[in-house]
């Protein structure tokens, strides 16, 4: 939920500063700025299960499946800021990418396709989960248990 509150209010820091309008061009890139938080959450979440469940003494599998499960958490929440981006935040944004991608030469019919609620919905929930698991596991790597001799 807390990476979710962040995302949403991301959204509205993108509006006000004109990414979801003028540098519309730009916004895959400013939006990849997201990733930090997520990584920094992965790695508290997977701290946190070291600490409370596991005792300090937690392996890389373990370790690993914590960040990848809280990953797949963080993706099914993923839909909740798109909807909202779109709804609420920047009912016109859709509309304003494919106009701005269709000047800079893309079909409109493949503008289309790249700039709606639904393809943004499964952008936003496997870049999650990809992104998320990904640096879970080589965040794990850092949490392996120390052998004992």
């Amino acid at each position: 939920m807390f990476f979710t509150l962040l995302n949403l209010l991301w959204l509205y820091a993108e509006k006000a500063l004109g990414w979801h309008d003028e540098s519309i061009g730009m916004y895959s890139i400013y939006s990849m700025a997201l990733s930090l938080p997520l990584i920094a959450i992965v790695y508290l979440c997977i701290r946190e299960k070291n600490e409370k469940i596991y005792h300090h003494k937690i392996d890389w599998r373990k370790a690993f499946i914590s960040g990848a499960i809280f990953s797949g958490i963080v993706a099914g929440f993923s839909p909740v800021p798109v909807f909202v981006l779109g709804e609420y935040v920047s009912p016109e944004f859709f509309n304003k990418a494919v106009i701005t991608a269709v000047e800079n030469g893309t079909e409109q019919s493949s503008a289309e396709t790249l700039y709606n609620m639904g393809a943004f919905t499964r952008q936003a929930m496997f870049g999650n989960l990809a992104t998320g698991v990904f640096w879970s596991a080589i965040i794990a790597l850092f949490f392996k248990k120390k052998e004992s001799n």
